[in-house]
């Protein structure tokens, strides 16, 4: 009687712990893209920022000729 029992608690505990490694390894993912797009976001970030500094160059240049 006690060993039916016993083995549906190692059951779901072995359910349980595939469930958190399965959790660990997304929760690992998630972070990795997340590092991602903040390092593309940075990237892009800098690139829009030497643009905008070369627009203002250039309106500097031509705002005397005017």
């Amino acid at each position: 009687m006690l060993d039916p029992e016993v083995e549906q608690l190692e059951d779901r505990v072995h359910r349980l712990i595939d469930a958190l490694r399965q959790s660990r390894l997304e929760h690992q993912r998630v972070v990795q893209e997340r590092d991602r797009l903040l390092a593309l976001n940075a990237e892009l970030r800098r690139r829009i920022e030497g643009i905008v500094d070369r627009v203002r160059c250039l309106e500097t240049e031509s705002e005397p000729q005017a």
